[in-house]
């Protein structure tokens, strides 16, 4: 037996879960769904309360099961109405215990609900009740799924995927929400169909190319060229119980390439460590200091408070804004390094750049037109010669106009806070950020950065990972 199946057999034994804890969960699971039902009877709803999701399939791993329950209703609900409606009943039914609403395509409640000594996850989703293909929201192919699962895939497969699944897990790259933007429980499962072992799975993304593509029912057999004109991700897997959607259009091209690299490296060496999220100490004061003055470079750091927002709209706010200031920073010659977003989703939320410098030259040179275009030669003439901010020049280098001009702002400190002090939705803001930025706006240089370090643990773990600068499965 080789090294991968000697780790692979010692990871499932800590993965799944004993007969006794399934028939646990399922019991529990059950009691929830009955109170939804009922609950919905009160309501005068008609609604089908059912199990889906990894509990309802048998592909959770011990420790980690979520319950999902879908409520599917009459296509007649409008949208609107699935909201209004279905919502309240669910919350009300998961009394007394805490419930968050949240929204990813789709509203729906969390809860956590006591197990034992435990607890867990519970989420009801509310779906329309239609027939395969008639799709009117995202989350009505979930019991399709569940039922496709459960027909197509043995129990011997099902092992597999609780290994993907916690691969995926150990490297960062498990989850579809937009924070994490990796893989979907569902396309973990697909893929072990599609491959039948674990290790096939990562032996078959070593060599995984852009132009590759997975198609479990064959909808388009012998037609490769029309399936990457229709699917423009950089992983592309066909629902297999929808030819129309790509059950990998979730997973940004960091996170499959990112799957690729720890596949490759895990096949080389297989360890155990690649199944199990590692422990992240916190950053001390200290380190930090030390860590920054080492880099040589320059930390700027934008901190906004609470944002009032699901945790999906959330992450997509703050990742369109991190986007649209490293082009305005870029667009204003400082040179980006690397930038990343973080929250603890409750009253901080961080933009993070790194930079070259902080400070440019107080001249920079612009290139204007070759001599020989007329026209743009004399209209260049006329915007630049003689004025106020022209430094140097015109001159001719070769067969161009060069100009050195006078910035307007060399600290990119000062630029941001300049930019954005009325909030700078003109620069591609998100709405909530540019809110929060008007409201109050603090960026923090390396020695603020720094004493957030210290104040927020969470925080300082970030910075860890972030100046360690490597994937969590490179030691």
């Amino acid at each position: 037996m080789n090294k991968v199946n000697v780790v692979c057999n010692a990871v499932k034994k800590k993965l799944v879960p004993s007969p006794r804890l399934k028939r646990a969960v399922e019991s529990r699971a059950e009691e929830i769904r009955r109170a939804i039902e009922r609950q919905c009877d009160r309501a005068n709803l008609s609604a089908e309360a059912r199990l889906d999701g990894s509990v309802a399939k048998d592909t959770w791993i011990r420790g980690l099961a979520d319950v999902d329950i879908f409520m599917r209703v009459s296509p007649d609900l409008t949208k609107q109405q699935l909201r209004e409606i279905c919502l309240p009943i669910a919350k009300k039914a998961l009394e007394p215990f805490q419930v968050i609403e949240r929204y990813a395509e789709h509203p729906y409640v969390e809860a956590t609900v006591p197990f034992g000594v435990d607890s867990l996850k519970v989420n009801v989703v509310p779906c329309y009740r239609v027939e395969k293909g008639n799709w009117l929201s995202a989350t009505d192919r979930t019991p399709y799924h569940t039922e496709y699962i459960r027909t197509h895939m043995t129990d011997e497969q099902r092992d597999e995927v609780r290994l993907l699944k916690a691969f995926m897990r150990g490297v960062g790259a498990y989850g579809a929400d937009i924070k994490t933007g990796g893989f979907s429980g569902m396309l973990c499962e697909t893929l072990a169909l599609h491959y039948g072992k674990f290790p096939k799975v990562v032996e078959g993304f070593t060599t995984w190319r852009e132009s590759s593509f997975i198609d479990l029912e064959n909808y388009y057999a012998e037609r490769d060229r029309e399936i990457r004109r229709i699917f423009r991700e950089p992983l592309v897997v066909i629902d297999p119980v929808d030819r129309g959607r790509n059950l990998a259009a979730a997973v940004r091209a960091e996170q499959l390439w990112n799957f690729v690299s720890a596949s490759r490296y895990f096949t080389e060496n297989p360890s155990e460590a690649y199944f199990f999220e590692p422990k992240t100490k916190p950053l001390r004061h200290s380190e930090y200091e030390r860590l920054i003055k080492d880099r040589g470079s320059v930390l700027l750091c934008i901190a906004a408070g609470r944002i009032d927002a699901v945790v999906d709209i959330l992450w997509s706010q703050l990742y369109r804004t991190e986007r649209a200031l490293v082009h305005f920073l870029e667009n204003n010659e400082f040179n980006v390094i690397r930038t990343a977003s973080w929250s603890d989703e409750k009253g901080l939320n961080v933009l993070l750049f790194e930079l070259e410098t902080e400070h440019l030259p107080h001249s920079r040179r612009h290139e204007g037109p070759p001599v020989w275009k007329l026209n743009e030669s004399f209209a260049f003439l006329s915007k630049h010669l003689m004025k106020g901010d022209t430094v140097c020049g015109p001159w001719i280098e070769r067969e161009r106009w060069i100009v050195q001009k006078e910035r307007t702002e060399t600290s990119a400190r000062r630029l941001l806070r300049s930019a954005l002090r009325s909030g700078g939705a003109d620069l591609g803001v998100a709405s909530l950020l540019a809110k929060s930025f008007r409201r109050r706006l603090r960026i923090l240089d390396g020695k603020g950065t720094g004493t957030l370090v210290s104040r927020n643990l969470e925080f300082a773990k970030f910075m860890r990972r972030y100046l360690s600068g490597r994937p969590v499965w490179i030691a």
